[in-house]
């Protein structure tokens, strides 16, 4: 289960609907009951679980012949992939309120409600917190001190409203969230869902890098910088404060690109301890992820309910002066999330529509030289590892593909959910 901002929950406890006049029918409300929990219960100790099916994938992380696969809010699934067609599920370790997650040598970082905490899983049984990094995690969801909103649990029964008693969609008695099973069934959902270089390679998705001996970690404007030259131990070097919004990093030779709701942040990373803002390439507010190779930048713009628009594009961006940055070319698409590149060939997760290949060795015509589709996949993001290898993460599973042939990409192997 995933934590929305209490920002985005009071927003929609403002909707307002039809007037008791307009109202000639009765209301069913589905009931969603707060999950409230202290920071001890929040920080209890890992859990490592034998065999866990998959569920809710969120995003992934592919290092050496390990997967780690996120169960959205819940944990990271470790596989064995030293088999490409028969990967091997190792075991599940359960953390809280865990989204991103990242992998070198024996260390797993990953985040809680709260913290980032470093996981050692030399022995993949008996998994060991061995340092908790605090401070870098927005708890704006503290209702009180030491007391925390994390989630919402649907309950089993249906509120019923005659129309006299009718409130709007969506709305509160005694920190209980009521939402008409009609009128309020996008937010109804995004409660349901909640719910993507130098040590591995993360998808597009990712709020976390690990850089030459540095860990970066991005919040909502804040840029957390570390030196963990000993892995375990991680020393707090900087931050730096950016704008509002910023979702995901992507590191590429010695530059750090910010993908934020509002544009696209560019950083001069020669000294790892202390990035240099060089500039932004502003867009509408929109979910952006973004990719790097040689000297253009992919971005891709997609509406939602926490993306605040309804543009839903590619953006090729231009880098080759990085202190101005300009857009090359612009493309309509479906509902673009993540994204990889590699050579001439840009693989697009296009969610319901699923992966498409797009040719890019003439940027400027991109839209005219889609080379591949693989469909009945619900995409979320994607890591070229090499010419011959792709992963893909969807709401449907974990993916291997054969790229040998771009154009076709062939299934090695899968994890699906309820395996």
């Amino acid at each position: 289960m995933r934590v929305y901002f209490l920002a985005f929950i009071v927003s929609v406890l403002t909707i307002t609907s039809c007037t008791k006049e307009e109202c000639t029918t009765q209301y069913s409300y589905v009931a969603f009951e707060p999950i409230f929990k202290t920071a001890a219960e929040i920080n209890e100790d890992i859990a490592f679980v034998e065999d866990r099916t998959l569920e809710n994938p969120g995003k992934f992380y592919y290092y050496q012949n390990l997967i780690l696969i996120n169960e959205r809010g819940e944990g990271v699934h470790i596989v064995d992939n030293s088999d490409l067609t028969a990967p091997v599920k190792l075991g599940f370790i359960a953390i809280e309120g865990n989204e991103d997650i990242s992998l070198s040598d024996h260390y797993i970082y990953a985040d809680t409600w709260q913290n980032i905490i470093i996981i050692d899983i030399e022995d993949i049984r008996k998994p060991e917190v061995v340092n908790v990094i605090n401070g870098v995690k927005d708890q704006f969801w503290e209702v009180e001190p030491g007391r925390f909103l994390v989630g919402y649990e649907e309950v089993e029964h249906v509120e019923t409203f005659s129309c006299e008693d009718y409130q709007g969609p969506v709305f509160t008695i005694n920190d209980r969230l009521f939402i008409d099973v009609a009128g309020g069934a996008d937010v109804m959902n995004d409660l349901r869902a909640a719910g993507p270089e130098s040590s591995g390679q993360a998808g597009s998705l990712t709020r976390m890098a690990l850089f030459n001996d540095h860990f970066y970690y991005i919040n909502n404007h804040t840029m957390h910088i570390f030196d963990v030259g000993d892995l375990s131990k991680p020393d707090k070097l900087n931050e730096v404060f950016m704008e509002w919004g910023v979702e995901t990093i992507f590191p590429y030779r010695n530059n750090l690109f910010i993908g934020a709701n509002n544009g696209m942040h560019i950083f001069d990373n020669s000294v790892p301890s202390d990035p240099v803002y060089l500039s932004t390439f502003a867009h509408a507010n929109a979910c952006d992820p973004v990719v790097v190779q040689d000297d253009l930048a992919y971005v891709t713009l997609r509406n939602g309910n926490e993306c605040e628009n309804f543009i839903n594009q590619l953006d090729v961006v231009d880098v080759s002066d990085l202190l101005r940055p300009q857009l090359l070319a612009s493309y309509p698409m479906h509902n673009p999330h993540g994204l990889s590149v590699r050579g001439d060939v840009l693989y697009l997760c296009e969610a319901d529509q699923g992966l498409k290949v797009f040719d890019i060795e003439e940027p400027e015509e991109i839209d005219k030289n889609q080379i591949g589709h693989v469909e009945d996949i619900f995409a979320y993001d994607v890591i070229s590892v090499n010419a011959n290898l792709l992963l893909l993460i969807g709401a449907d599973g974990f993916y291997q593909f054969d790229t040998e042939k771009p154009s076709d990409p062939e299934i090695l192997s899968s994890i699906r959910v309820g395996e």
